[in-house]
């Protein structure tokens, strides 16, 4: 962990937000506890705010986790076992490791389903974690507005929007 710093550090701003002492709070404090650890945040550049979050959770997780002495612990497949015991299983052994405030309320487990194209041999695992990156969608598609001269020659136009893939021409 980070000895408590992170964690101690957070506590202290929330504590300075929330306390209705103060109209503007400056986190200098909590700035540098996190730039001490991570130089990337040390600065004044643009950062990503994904990175950030990532790091304070973990970092908030290591500092608070009650494990001290952490056991090292194999990692479990499936085997055509049922999945119900199988993450039950995974989720004793990682909280053999991992037992935090954060872990009670923001970790989760996310089944891994693998099978080799070659052999047809299959994995089953179970991975924790505290948060998930999801893909923004991206539309393939694009909208043309047309207009279609009807026969006989006189007859109003007909206005027609469709929908055609980003690629088509």
């Amino acid at each position: 962990g980070h000895n408590g710093k992170v964690a101690l550090s957070y506590g202290k701003l929330m504590k300075e937000m929330w306390s209705n002492a103060y109209t503007i709070v400056v986190p200098r404090d909590f700035k540098s506890t996190i730039g001490e650890f991570r130089p990337q945040f040390a600065g004044t550049e643009q950062q990503d705010s994904q990175e950030f979050m990532n790091f304070l959770l973990d970092g908030l997780h290591e500092d608070l986790n009650r494990i001290k002495k952490k056991p090292h612990v194999q990692k479990i497949e499936s085997k055509g076992r049922d999945d119900i015991l199988i993450s039950s299983e995974s989720w004793r052994r990682f909280l053999l490791r991992n037992d935090s405030e954060l872990v009670d309320h923001y970790f989760g487990q996310l089944k891994s389903h693998v099978t080799c194209v070659n052999c047809g041999n299959e994995s089953v695992t179970f991975d924790e974690y505290l948060s998930l990156s999801l893909p923004i969608p991206i539309r393939n598609t694009k909208n043309f507005t047309i207009f279609v001269q009807l026969l006989p020659i006189g007859t109003p136009p007909m206005k027609v929007t469709i929908e055609v893939e980003i690629t088509d021409t």
